[in-house]
C-alpha cells in the first residue's frame, strides 16, 4: 500500500525506503536518493481520522501558520521535508524545554495559530476536541459520586445544577484551532534561533486557546514557562476561568469511570477534597 501511494506521486523507482516507526495504523518512514531525503507518513484504512492531518497542513498554510514543507501527498500519504537534513531547522531535543529563547518562539507560534485559527472559514466544521455532552453525562457524574463515596459533598449538587451551563460554555468558547499535543519531540527549531515550527497535527481540533496555554508551561521549565506566557501575551480570562474548572473536573469524572482509579488523577482528587474545585465552580458561576 505504501509503495503504491509513493508510485502515484513519483517517489518509488530509485528511492530507498527506511522505516522509522509503525504503530496504530500509521507508518512513518524516510525515503532517500542521492542528496535528497523526505519523511513520509502513511495512514492505513484504520486511520481514517488520522488522515485529516494531511488536510491540516493545507489548512494551516492557508491561514499563514508556518508548517514543515509538504513535498507531495495523496489522500492517505503525506511526504514532508526531512528536518534531519535541513539547512534551516533541527529537530527539538529534550533540553529545549529549559531554553527561554526557544520558549518565546513557541509562544509566538501558538499566538499566531490561535489568532489566525479564529479566521479559518471552515472552523465550525472542524471537530471539537471533547464530546462535552458525553464527558459530563449524568450517568458518569453519578458513577463518580458513588465510587468516590462523597455523596454528601455539596460540590456534586452544585455541579449537577450547573451541568447544562458548563456544556453551553464549552461549546461557546471553542472558537479557534488548537494543537493539543505539545512536546519537545514535535518541535523543529531554526538553527539561528529565529523561529520554531510545531509538526505532527494528529491532535489538532477546534477548542479554545487557553487549553494549549495551560498545557505548554507544564512541559517547560519554570523560567521557560514564564517566557512562553510573556511572548504569547494576552489571552481570554474567561477561557482560563473555564479551563481551571473543566480540566480537573472532566479528568476526575473520567478517572472514576475507569475500572481502577489512575494515579494521574490524584491531583484532581486533591483539588476536590481541599475545596479548591468548589472555589473554581463558584468563580465559573460568577462569570458565566
Amino acid at each position: 500500500m505504501v509503495d503504491d501511494e509513493l508510485r502515484k506521486i513519483g517517489f518509488f523507482d530509485g528511492w530507498a525506503k527506511q522505516s522509522i516507526r509503525e504503530k496504530f495504523g500509521i507508518d512513518v518512514f524516510r525515503i532517500t536518493r542521492k542528496n535528497e531525503s523526505y519523511v513520509g507518513k502513511f495512514f492505513s484504512d484504520e486511520q481514517l481520522h488520522g488522515r485529516q492531518e494531511i488536510n491540516y497542513y493545507t489548512m494551516l498554510r492557508a491561514i499563514g501558520v508556518p508548517t514543515l514543507e509538504v513535498k507531495a501527498s495523496t489522500n492517505c500519504l503525506l511526504l514532508l521535508e526531512d528536518i534531519t537534513t535541513s539547512a534551516v531547522y533541527r529537530l527539538g531535543i529534550e533540553s529545549d524545554v529549559n531554553d527561554v529563547s526557544i520558549a518565546r518562539l513557541i509562544g509566538d507560534w501558538f499566538k499566531l495559530l490561535h489568532t489566525r485559527g479564529k479566521t479559518y472559514e471552515g472552523l465550525t466544521k472542524l471537530n471539537l476536541l471533547d464530546n462535552v455532552v458525553d464527558e459530563l453525562s449524568h450517568s458518569k457524574v453519578v458513577t463518580a459520586i458513588e465510587k468516590s463515596g462523597t455523596a454528601e459533598n455539596p460540590f456534586w449538587n452544585m455541579l449537577i445544577n450547573n451541568m447544562d451551563k458548563i456544556k453551553r460554555a464549552y461549546l461557546g468558547l471553542c472558537n479557534t484551532i488548537t494543537y493539543n499535543d505539545f512536546w519537545w519531540d514535535n518541535l523543529a527549531v531554526a538553527k539561528d534561533l529565529s523561529s520554531i515550527i510545531m509538526f505532527d497535527y494528529n491532535c489538532v481540533y477546534r477548542k479554545y486557546a487557553y487549553a494549549d496555554i495551560r498545557h505548554i508551561p507544564s512541559v517547560l521549565s519554570k523560567d521557560a514557562g514564564v517566557a512562553f506566557l510573556e511572548a504569547y501575551g494576552k489571552y481570554d480570562e474567561a477561557e482560563k476561568i473555564f479551563e481551571d474548572l473543566y480540566f480537573p473536573l472532566s479528568g476526575l469524572i473520567s478517572a472514576f469511570n475507569m475500572d481502577a482509579f489512575p494515579t494521574w488523577a490524584n491531583k484532581f482528587l486533591d483539588l476536590f477534597h481541599s475545596g479548591e474545585l468548589m472555589q473554581r465552580m463558584n468563580k465559573f458561576e460568577n462569570n458565566f
